[in-house]
């Protein structure tokens, strides 16, 4: 269901090992990554191998790209994959993980090293927030409804306090449109003819608008407070009072001025 968003068949040709880069264009924008998840966002598959030469068939998202760059090593604890001729693996982001860390990881490069013999080894930089699913393995659509592993990837994600204000807009927009599936899988009759999925549909939805509301506090204060310990407007009472004490001191006679002064000294 999501071949019409990958572009059509690109060949890459290579003669020794190297690492395939692939990133965002530069004027992509976050919240464009949202429909990005809804599956894999590359497909890639060996053509043909032979001791000098490998070639690969690669279909991206069309708000990716990919360049070939040279490597002489393999990358350090890296998730590994080995194909042969007509053998291809999807590219997936991590389940659980927040759009906003792939999408970072996007704007770096997702690098990949591919070295071959008579297979062709594809390899994820350890630590990476994305996944590589062989082709035949690609099971994720039949674990069971969409809409549940979308809520309950989101419901079981741990919480970030240091997530800028434009990345809690991103999470915010990600929970509405998960919980919004959700909400339209639950009235679907084959649900509501089920007690027991309904009430986890219930129970998801339920802890997607918590945390919502969670969320939408950080964005308010992340917003409103430059510092969590004042209130939102402490900068402007405290500018406000400073100027009335300036024209009080301008008003005042040197008498008054010099008495403040020696109460201050004398509580000092």
């Amino acid at each position: 269901m999501f071949e019409p968003f990958l572009t059509q068949p690109e060949i890459i040709k290579v003669d020794k090992q190297c690492k395939l880069r692939v990133s965002l264009h530069e004027t992509t924008a976050d919240f464009s990554l949202l429909q990005v998840m809804d599956g894999h966002i590359g497909e890639f598959i060996v053509v043909s191998v032979a001791p000098t030469e490998l070639s690969i068939m690669v279909r991206l998202h069309p708000f990716l790209c990919v360049n070939v760059e040279s490597s002489s090593s393999e990358p350090e604890g890296a998730e590994s994959v080995s194909r042969s001729v007509g053998q291809g693996w999807r590219l997936f982001s991590s389940l659980g993980v927040s759009p906003s860390m792939c999408a970072q990881e996007l704007k770096r490069g997702v690098s990949i090293t591919l070295s071959f013999d008579q297979f062709v080894h594809f390899s994820l930089e350890g630590g990476s927030q994305w996944e590589m699913v062989p082709l035949e393995k690609d099971n994720r659509l039949f674990h069971g409804p969409k809409a549940l592993l979308e809520a309950r990837a989101l419901v079981a994600r741990g919480v970030n306090y240091e997530l800028s204000s434009e990345q809690l807009l991103l999470n915010i927009s990600e929970l509405e449109k998960v919980r919004g599936k959700l909400i339209k899988f639950g009235e679907s009759v084959s649900v509501l003819g089920q007690a027991r999925l309904s009430d986890e549909v219930q129970d998801l939805s339920a802890q997607l608008t918590k945390k919502k509301q969670w969320l939408s506090r950080q964005y308010h204060h992340s917003v409103e407070r430059l510092n969590w310990q004042t209130s939102a407007n402490h900068g402007q009472k405290h500018d406000l009072q400073s100027r009335q004490l300036e024209y009080y001191r301008l008003l005042s006679t040197t008498a008054t001025n010099e008495m403040v002064q020696q109460l201050i000294k004398d509580e000092e």
